[in-house]
């Protein structure tokens, strides 16, 4: 390392040119100089895009569009690759293989043999044929064509993600991989065009393979568990409580105190006839969510929420299931129980 007149340091690429093949440091632009101080001592980095962008404008001779910085983003995500994994093994190849016209093999595909046997003239008229076909539904579906992919449908607002994420503690929330190692999306577990909610409780993270085996497999009813989140009992106290009873509430349940016992709660689901293991997740989430919040009321009561200890149990309310939460005040130090 050598350093420049500015004080910072920089890579020295030695020239062997000088007579008797002594070496000379070469002189770099300021602009190089500057970059690679930069690239060395000041870039700090949370992802890829930093170097990315620079690589990608470096190689256009310092300038590149928007779309060719995120095409260089795009190049670089393992995830993309794995997302389009998935749709190679579906729909594509299910589909060709069942017209005998590809086959596959340990990851390795080839057209049959009876389409293999086309020269370079015909091999180039029939890649025509493809891109006049991609061009012709492109423009009959225009936008719709990527419009499960797209970010513009039905946004997750930055505060909720933030939120979702944070609850699955970064990762995902069918398989558990990390977002260290996979992409994770945050996805509406009852989707919107089939009743779903855009509450808290109806988000899950999932990473990106778990997202697209979702989409090309889940055949669940959404309509039907949309109905159910929405079914009471007039009879049930816990259906339609009080509102002076609660001290906690979402859309998917309701939390009350326990009269006469400091820093315990009842947490139910607000729809009727179901243990708790027949809850849908929404409404776990929902429980949880509430469950957090009465940590924080407990907290400002006096008591420490560490030392909760949450009892889930199916209670002789009709069907209706409850969650007790119990808040106690910790132990000083010193003492020991019984």
């Amino acid at each position: 390392m050598a350093q420049t007149n500015d004080g910072c340091e920089r890579h020295a690429v030695p020239d062997y040119s000088q007579e008797g093949g002594s070496m000379k440091e070469p002189q770099h632009s300021k602009g190089y100089q500057r970059l690679l101080a930069f690239l060395d001592q000041q870039m700090s980095m949370s992802h890829i895009y930093q170097p990315v962008m620079l690589k990608t404008l470096l190689a256009g001779n310092g300038v590149a569009s928007r779309r060719e910085i995120s095409a260089a983003f795009l190049a670089e995500d393992q995830s993309q690759l794995e997302y389009y994994d998935e749709i190679v093994k579906r729909y594509p190849t299910q589909t060709l293989k069942r017209h005998g016209i590809i086959d596959h093999q340990r990851g390795r595909y080839q057209l049959c043999d009876s389409y293999n046997i086309v020269d370079a003239e015909e091999r180039a008229a029939l890649i025509a044929i493809c891109d006049a076909k991609l061009t012709e539904f492109i423009e009959r579906r225009q936008q719709m064509v990527w419009k499960h992919r797209s970010q513009n449908f039905d946004p997750v607002p930055g505060s909720i993600r933030w939120r979702i994420l944070r609850r699955a503690m970064g990762r995902c929330e069918a398989c558990g991989i990390s977002a260290a190692e996979r992409a994770l999306h945050v996805d509406h577990i009852i989707p919107r065009s089939w009743g779903g909610s855009n509450d808290v409780s109806n988000f899950q993270a999932l990473c990106s393979t778990c997202n697209v085996q979702k989409l090309n497999g889940d055949a669940t009813d959404f309509r039907a568990a949309a109905e159910a989140l929405t079914h009471r009992s007039a009879q049930c106290p816990l259906c339609d409580p009080l509102a002076s009873e609660l001290v906690a509430e979402n859309a998917l349940a309701v939390a009350r105190a326990v009269p006469g016992r400091v820093g315990h709660f009842q947490i139910a689901p607000r729809r009727h006839g179901t243990g708790y293991f027949g809850l849908f997740q929404p409404e776990l989430n929902a429980i949880r969510a509430l469950e957090l919040a009465l940590g924080e009321r407990a907290s400002s009561m006096g008591l420490d929420g560490r030392t909760a200890s949450i009892v889930i149990a199916s209670q002789g309310v009709g069907e209706h299931c409850l969650v007790g939460c119990q808040f106690e005040r910790a132990a000083k130090e010193g003492t020991t129980n019984g």
